[in-house]
């Protein structure tokens, strides 16, 4: 997990700021320079001739690809790879071995891997080619994320790589309530990459300290040098007094690397992933309901959720981002549909934080729009609000452009959207926090450290950031390259995760302590295989 970025040295940050793929800076941008490798579909201007414009360079200074490049010598993008690797000098390591051994033969693990990687591998590999870092780097979120780009972890770190909020934004990743660049896997890998070559440069081009800062801290690997008695020119990873987290985090990715370039001896089939980019990035100048998208894409819902995790609402950015990555052969698709569409067709979103004294009328007088719209997509039957909740509203007053929106449960409740934190007021508690939001009561305390029955302290702050996690259906594995665990998620329970991974139940409930009777909570790991044969 990254930690929060302070270099003793002189760092020009200018260039972070101007991230080619979801980081933009104007309504007009591209997600992407002109000349990207990466397809880019442009949605022209509608109103003058309803054009359509695909473009796609092979000279980008994004992704420099010579046309004879290592691209066109291998089909199955983990050959790719193993050319690539730099540090099989520490291939020996006894620390390198025990994690090896501990992945070796482990065939379910690398099966989900490939699958979770399949959609962002390629580029990421692309863009490490391009600056010509070690391949092992494509690694990293293996042991960060288990490539989730929706993976939270009980520190705050979120996303492939892992960011917390601080060094994401000191790296020019954007973060508000309708998109994290933490969890989209290009904006991510650019400021991840960023960080490293900082890192790199910053401990003497020394890349397994590089990759210990990174995990840790720059300033924990500078005290752990001090503690040693050396400096940076003389410091030596494998010596150094770090924290256990870190001792294993290096040693994680260099095992991966090696099994990865010797993947039949060790026991484990690594599924084939095409040496191709798998998705279209296609820009759009307005915002637009993601649902709306996947049906002119043709594409199921959840999917466009998986291949778009940036996006935390139900839409793309009122501003920057607005871009909806599809496979090739749904683009089109998506291309069309979108052209067909009028610019009244367009719903564009705010969100209004409600304050002291407001009412609804106010509010709509305020915001140019109605009471009855506000009504309408905020679910509310009269006119009560209360101060520090949230609306949204809609850039249109046309109730025919709403007909598609709800944000009501099937019983018809209305639900806030949750905020990264809340505030606890009077006659507050855990079970009318969560019914507000649509969350659990015993979620708001595992996240918070607290107990279910806590009695609540007006003015106290709970963290709700885990509730912008969407819900996925696949089985989720531990978050520190464990597959030995599996995190709990909204809804589970210990009979459906016994029958998710074929485990007889009461072997589920030996291995881990428990009773039939006993609670499981969101974000608790719960182990899934014997313990000889843990993963450390």
């Amino acid at each position: 997990m990254p930690m929060p970025y302070s270099s003793s040295k002189s760092h020009n940050r200018n260039s972070l700021l101007i991230i080619p793929f979801l980081i933009l800076t104007a309504c007009q941008s591209s997600i992407v320079p002109e000349d990207s490798v990466t397809k880019i579909i442009t949605i022209a201007d509608r109103t003058a001739s309803e054009e359509l414009i695909i473009e796609q360079a092979i000279n980008s200074p994004v992704l420099k690809i010579e046309e004879d490049d290592v691209i066109e010598s291998f089909n199955d993008l983990w050959d790719r790879l193993r050319t690539k690797f730099q540090l099989s000098r520490h291939y020996q390591h006894p620390a390198v071995e025990k994690h090896l051994a501990a992945y070796a033969n482990n065939q379910m693990y690398f099966d989900q891997i490939s699958e979770r990687a399949q959609p962002f591998l390629f580029w990421i590999v692309s863009e490490i080619e391009r600056r010509e870092l070690p391949m092992e780097l494509a690694l990293i979120p293996i042991v960060e994320s288990t490539f989730n780009p929706n993976a939270y972890s009980p520190k705050h770190a979120v996303g492939l790589w892992q960011f917390i909020g601080p060094t994401a934004k000191s790296f020019g990743l954007q973060q508000d309530w309708w998109y994290d660049g933490r969890r989209d896997p290009r904006a991510s890998t650019l400021a991840a990459l960023d960080y490293l070559q900082a890192l790199h440069q910053e401990f003497n081009e020394d890349w397994l300290l590089a990759l210990a800062a990174y995990n840790t801290g720059e300033g924990n690997v500078r005290r752990a040098i001090r503690r040693a008695g050396l400096t940076k020119e003389t410091a030596d990873f494998w010596s150094l007094p770090l924290a256990s987290e870190t001792r294993s985090h290096v040693p994680k990715i260099i095992a991966l690397a090696k099994l990865i370039a010797n993947n039949i001896e060790y026991g484990v089939e690594l599924s084939p992933i095409a040496n191709e980019e798998p998705l279209v990035l296609v820009e759009i100048d307005s915002q637009i309901d993601l649902n709306q998208a996947a049906r002119l894409a043709k594409l199921d819902y959840a999917e466009l959720r998986r291949l778009n995790p940036g996006y935390l609402q139900w839409a793309t950015h009122p501003d920057n981002p607005q871009v909806i990555a599809v496979p090739i052969k749904n683009a089109e698709l998506l291309q069309t549909g979108i052209a067909d569409l009028g610019p009244d067709q367009f719903v564009t979103w705010d969100r209004y934080e409600i304050k002291p004294g407001d009412t609804l009328g106010a509010i709509a007088l305020k915001l140019n729009t109605r009471v009855d719209i506000l009504q309408t997509v905020n679910q509310i039957s009269g006119t009560r609000i209360v101060a520090g909740d949230s609306l949204v509203v809609p850039r249109t007053t046309d109730l025919s452009l709403l007909a598609n929106y709800n944000r009501a449960t099937p019983s018809g409740r209305r639900i806030l959207p949750a905020p990264n934190e809340y505030i606890v007021r009077n006659g507050d508690n855990l079970w009318s926090i969560a019914r507000k939001f649509d969350l659990r009561s015993a979620e708001i305390a595992s996240w918070n450290n607290i107990g279910i029955e806590s009695f609540l302290q007006p003015g106290q702050k709970l963290n709700l950031e885990f509730s912008q996690t969407p819900i996925s259906p696949s089985s989720e594995i531990s978050l520190n390259a464990s597959a030995s665990d599996y995190r709990v998620r909204r809804g589970d329970s210990m009979h459906e995760i016994a029958n998710k991974f074929s485990i007889a139940i009461s072997d589920l409930l030996n291995w881990n302590e428990m009773n039939s009777s006993d609670l499981i909570f969101p974000g608790q790991l719960i182990r899934i295989t014997p313990l000889e044969i843990t993963l450390n």
